[in-house]
């Protein structure tokens, strides 16, 4: 049987820009290049329609937390190891201990794992890097 869930177990998330958009892709896709103001109007729409948090690129975390007064969540996929070079879609990233020390509250690591030689060795070499950080 299917425990049921309630509110407090559930959050729901709005997505802010997806980080594999730059500012020409904003400008074709939303008539902004401007990706920090087309943030604050996403994030709005999440505080005036109860949102719990937000996913968005690392780079708007600190925008968020100022605009929200740190009461959404924020999820940050575009994370990337330090020697990451830029051979796939995502054009606003940072690294994992970046993310987290600007206040992330959660990490979307995708690729970094899932294509790493050993995934379960690069999950916690990360883990530990970023509890020393």
């Amino acid at each position: 049987q299917m425990a049921s869930l309630s509110k407090k177990n559930v959050k729901l998330l709005g997505v802010t820009i997806l980080t594999s958009l730059d500012n020409e892709q904003t400008e074709k896709y939303y008539n902004s290049k401007n990706i920090n103001d087309l943030v604050c109007k996403f994030v709005k729409f999440a505080i005036e329609n109860k949102l719990d948090g937000v996913v968005c690129s690392p780079h708007e975390i600190k925008l968020i937390k100022k605009l929200s007064c740190n009461n959404l969540i924020i999820v940050t996929p575009g994370i990337r190891l330090i020697n990451y070079s830029n051979d796939d879609d995502q054009k606003r990233f940072m690294t994992p201990n970046q993310a987290v020390n600007l206040g992330a509250d959660y990490l979307v690591l995708g690729r970094p794992i899932t294509q790493a030689s050993d995934p379960l060795s690069e999950l916690i070499s990360i883990n530990s890097y970023i509890e020393k950080s």
